[in-house]
This record gives structure tokens, C-alpha cells and sequence, in this order.
């Protein structure tokens, strides 16, 4: 028997895939645990006889429920549960008064509601499990990591540091009166870690001076943990031989730190500043999805030479790229990031693989109905194309959709008037800028001088009409760009001009990712020397195009690309999402 006697007990962590998560799977399979690993994300554990992944989210408890359910059918009773998982938003720094009241909902979600549901159903298979054996499960132990920040704060992350201190101090010592009533011996506790060097942190300790801040200055050891010290605490807590009298506590790991420094020397005394301008943003990457299938032939796609072949590549997006994306999506554990502009034409003429993209837990866009352009329609036949389209995506969802975007980006200053009537946050349509969010200018229409012989240069030297002052009713824009799309080079549309089609994927492939890395160098500089500000790499995708087989790959392969620089650097989200933390930073909301 080890020190620990925890071999051949099954041990259930959540946020696995994190560095500490790793960790702990790891320090348990050391000492001869059946590890169950759960993590949203694909795990990059490998395979192991003793070690059995799972995919879900802790903050739905359907999906936390099941999870734990597959487990005991994997490896039988559950005794020991490292409920690690967690998320904060290092990229930015809110005082409570400027805090997106979304970020701290997410948080919470996840920290706090979250660890309440894992450990809730643990507890209950735990019981159900004794009671059919008849009695008590052995060295049945909850760990709880919780953080330092829950013990002093942290000024900008309040919605991390309040939700930690609720776990291990509020939650830790409530359960642990319960938890002996369901077993005699068992026992819940929490580790509080200081600075870890796990990628959450990214780079910032790479320059000494942070180092000394950060980690060195205020604590006793003079270093920082690495996450096999975090695992090592946490199976010590797990185990009822090393520590079967300790309950209700939390055991600081933290190289006996004596709290942080509140004011750095570059900043003044007085007034601190509201968002750090040192401490990197995580780029915001937002996939969308245009799903024309037929509609895009019938509306800016219109041709009198448009035949059944060229429309059967409509019905190949609906019966098969729409699968193939939605598969491409859930692998990447990003369904309900991903925002679908769909038409109401393919809402009605599709409707099982409408309900399909919609089940996804996706954002619903509006774009037209028969992927008609702005200019092809009065300004009445717009409104009623618009508020059908509306109707359609109510009946779907209950709720109005907030984005939209306009067929081929064709849209014009009535479109902008229309959207903001009813109410939507924004549109992606528009190209002022190309990497951040930006509010849609309201200005009169662009009028092009007549240079007629006989007329005066002065009649037509005029510069362009100023846009009005924002609103609460302006728009946000999210940048829509050519070359952020897969179609446009991809795609070959017999009848259309500039249609290409026969451009090799990875040549595409390589344009987006230089495109991405020279936004994080400009993101950089801005930070440096602009302040914080948001960076968005949007991408348009057409399960027409991305559906084929020879660009699909491609489209994984790039995003799988992008999600191995981890999040500290990329957060998926939809465009909704988007729209609306940009207009919290500048309201204040």
C-alpha cells in the first residue's frame, strides 16, 4: 500500500484539459487511479489503460449529469472528485462599475454554478451508489481548487475573485456539515493556488520585472508554482490516509504569499487606471456562417442561364455541407459560438436542416430571403422582406434575432435605417475597418460628381457629408471582408463574373493565417502604444464552399490551428456576443 492508498479508486476532474487539469489527472494515474477526465474541450491527454475522457459543460447540469453517469458506466462508483474547472478573462481588466455584466454571468456560470452542479450530482450518484451496495463507498473526498485571489482580491477580476472566495470558503464549509450525514468519513476541501505556470497566463511572466511583481515580490519562496505542485495538494486532500481528518478547509499553494502589490511605480497614486494597458486582450475570433443553399442563386446569383445544375449546388449545401460544418463545429467543442446568417428562403425551403443548425446552440442572423441585394428592391419591398424574415426567425427561436448581414454585403443607407427601427444590434456588412467593431456611420448617401463638360468643377468639388453622433439605437458593425471568406476564391459560379473556384485551399489557408498573425503583432503594438482595444478576426463561411471535401479539411485544419494558441490568446464567440461587449466598453454598460 502506497502513502496515499488511493490506487485502484476512481477519481473524477474536471477542467482537465487546463494546465493544472492536466496536472491532477496525471499526479492520480501516478498513484494508480482510474482517472475519468472531463474538460469542454478535446483532450490532449494521451491514451492511458486507466484513463477515460469525456466532453461536456459543467455549467448545464443536463450535460454534467450525463457525464458523470458515463463515468460510473466506464469505470464503475465514483470516490474522489477534483471539481477544477474554471475560467477567468485575463485578457482584460473591468472595475466593477465598467464590468460587461455578460462576462461576470459567464464567469459565475462556469466558477461558481457550475462546481455547485459537479459536485451536486457527484453526491448523488455517491448516494445511489450505496445504496445499492449496501453500504459506504470508501474515501469518498471532494477537492474544490479554488485560488489566492479568493483570499485577497484582485482589482479588475472581481467576478474571479468573489466567485472563488464563495467555493472555498462559503461552499467548501457548507458541505463539509453535509457531506458526513451521506458518508461518515467523507470530506470536501479546497486548494487556493497563487500565480501558476500554466498557459492562462500567456507570456506575461517572461519579462523579469513582471516576474518580481507578480510572483516573486510579495511571496516567501520567490518562485512561482508550477502545476504539478497544485496536483500533488490536491491528491494529498483526496487521500482519507494522509489527510482523513481534514474538512472544511482550504490549503493555500502559494509559496507563502503575504498578499499583492497595489500600485505598480508607473502608475500614479491617485486615480489607477480603469483597464491596464500592459495585460494582452484575447483576440475575438467569430465564425459565421451564410446558409444560402438555393436563395443565392436567385437573388444576387440571378442569371437567365442559371440551370438545374448550377442550383443543384444550393441542395449540396443543405443535405451536405450543413452536416459536415455542424460536425466540424462540435469536434471543436464551438457550436454555440458559431453565428448562422441564414435566409428565410433556406429557413422555409430547409427546415429540418434549419431546426439541425438551430439545435447547435447557435446565434440565428438574419440575410434576406432570397438573397436578394438592397438594390434590387424598392424601399417598401425591403421592409417587407425584412420584417417576414423576422417573423420566420421568431417562429423559430421565440426571440428577435439581433445581427444580420446583407446578400453579397449589398445593403445601402435605408437598409442601416430599417435594421435600427427594429431594434437590431448590429450588421456585418461593412469594411470602415477590419479587425475591431465599430459603430455604423448614419450619414446621407454617397453621390459621385458628374464631370460634365459644360458644368463647373465647383458644382461637384464637395467632400462627403459628416455621419451623425451615435445613439443607443446605432449600430454596432462587425467588419465583413473578401478575404475573410471561403467562397469568393473557392466557389465557381459559371455564370458570375470574377468567379474563381480552382484556387488551391491551402493557398487560401495560408492567406488567414497571415492575416491572424499580423493582428496579434498590431493588436501588440496597439496595446503598447494605443491602449487596450478590441481585436475581431471574423470569418465567413458557406457550407457550399467549406462543405466540399477538398475545403473542409482545410477549414479544420486552420481552426484547429488557431485553437492550439490557447485561451489566453483566442476566445471563440458569436457575433452577438461580440456586438455586445464592444458596446458595453464604450458605453460603460
Amino acid at each position: 500500500m502506497s502513502f496515499l492508498a488511493i490506487e485502484g479508486l476512481h477519481a473524477f476532474v474536471t477542467g482537465a484539459a487546463g494546465g493544472i487539469g492536466q496536472a491532477i489527472v496525471q499526479e492520480l494515474l501516478s498513484q494508480g487511479c482510474r482517472v475519468t477526465a472531463h474538460d469542454r474541450r478535446a483532450s490532449p491527454l494521451a491514451p492511458h489503460e486507466r484513463l477515460y475522457t469525456l466532453q461536456g459543460d459543467i455549467s448545464d447540469e443536463a450535460s454534467i449529469s450525463s457525464s458523470i453517469d458515463a463515468a460510473r458506466a466506464h469505470f464503475g462508483a465514483i470516490n474522489i472528485l477534483a471539481a477544477n474547472a474554471g475560467i477567468t478573462d485575463e485578457g482584460n481588466e473591468y472595475p466593477i462599475w465598467r464590468m460587461p455584466t455578460d462576462i461576470w454571468d459567464k464567469v459565475y456560470a462556469i466558477n461558481v454554478r457550475g462546481t455547485y452542479f459537479t459536485i451536486k450530482h457527484f453526491l448523488r450518484a455517491a448516494e445511489e451508489e450505496q445504496q445499492t451496495i449496501g453500504k459506504e463507498l470508501q474515501n469518498l473526498a471532494v477537492v474544490v481548487t479554488g485560488s489566492e485571489c479568493g483570499k485577497f482580491g484582485q482589482a479588475g477580476h472581481t467576478e474571479y475573485a468573489s466567485g472563488k472566495a464563495g467555493l472555498q470558503y462559503g461552499l467548501v464549509r457548507g458541505v463539509k456539515n453535509e457531506i458526513a450525514h451521506l458518508n461518515k468519513l467523507a470530506r470536501i476541501n479546497a486548494v487556493a493556488p497563487g500565480w501558476v505556470n500554466t498557459p492562462l497566463i500567456g507570456d506575461r511572466l517572461d519579462d523579469p520585472r513582471e516576474m518580481w511583481i507578480e510572483a516573486q515580490a510579495t511571496v516567501a519562496l520567490r518562485k512561482i508554482a508550477q502545476p504539478t505542485d497544485v496536483a500533488r495538494a490536491v491528491a494529498f486532500l483526496a487521500s482519507h490516509r494522509a489527510a482523513g481528518h481534514i474538512s472544511g478547509e482550504c490549503i493555500s499553494v502559494d509559496g507563502g504569499m503575504e498578499g499583492r502589490l497595489l500600485w505598480k511605480e508607473e502608475e500614479p497614486t491617485s486615480i489607477p487606471p480603469v483597464i491596464s494597458q500592459k495585460r494582452k486582450s484575447t483576440i475575438k475570433v467569430a465564425i459565421s456562417v451564410d446558409f444560402d443553399a438555393v436563395s443565392g442563386w436567385l437573388g444576387t446569383g440571378q442569371s437567365p442561364d442559371n440551370s438545374l445544375a448550377d442550383y443543384s449546388s444550393g441542395f449540396f449545401s443543405a443535405y451536405v455541407g450543413v452536416r459536415r460544418l455542424l460536425r466540424l463545429f462540435k469536434r471543436l467543442n464551438v457550436s454555440d459560438k458559431i453565428t448562422w446568417f441564414i435566409p428565410g428562403h433556406s429557413m422555409e425551403s430547409f427546415p429540418e436542416q434549419t431546426k439541425a443548425i438551430l439545435a447547435s446552440g447557435c446565434e440565428l442572423g438574419l440575410h434576406g430571403y432570397c438573397h436578394e441585394g438592397a438594390a434590387q428592391l424598392t424601399e417598401s419591398q425591403e421592409r417587407e422582406v425584412l420584417e417576414k424574415c423576422i417573423q420566420l426567425a421568431e417562429g423559430l427561436t421565440g426571440k428577435k434575432p439581433r445581427g444580420y448581414r446583407a446578400p453579397l454585403y449589398q445593403l445601402r443607407e435605408n437598409t442601416i435605417r430599417l435594421l435600427e427601427e427594429h431594434g437590431f444590434l448590429y450588421d456585418s456588412s461593412l469594411t470602415h475597418y477590419d479587425s475591431t467593431p465599430y459603430y455604423v456611420p448614419r450619414s446621407q448617401p454617397i453621390t459621385p460628381p458628374n464631370y460634365r463638360q459644360m458644368s463647373s468643377a465647383k458644382q461637384w468639388m464637395k467632400p462627403l457629408p459628416q455621419p451623425e453622433q451615435p445613439t443607443d439605437r446605432t449600430l454596432v458593425e462587425l467588419p465583413a471582408n473578401w478575404y475573410g471568406e471561403d467562397m469568393t476564391p473557392l466557389q465557381y459560379w459559371p455564370h458570375t463574373p470574377n468567379s474563381q473556384g480552382y484556387v488551391d485551399a491551402r493557398v487560401v489557408e495560408k492567406m488567414w493565417m497571415d492575416r491572424f498573425e499580423w493582428l496579434q503583432r498590431e493588436r501588440d503594438d496597439k496595446a503598447v502604444e494605443e491602449g487596450e482595444e478590441m481585436t475581431l478576426f471574423s470569418l465567413i463561411l458557406h457550407p457550399d464552399t467549406s462543405g466540399m471535401a477538398h475545403v473542409i479539411g482545410m477549414v479544420e485544419r486552420f481552426l484547429m490551428w488557431v485553437r492550439q494558441k490557447g485561451d489566453a490568446e483566442v476566445e471563440w464567440c458569436s457575433c452577438g456576443e461580440v456586438a455586445e461587449r464592444w458596446k458595453g466598453m464604450q458605453t460603460g454598460k
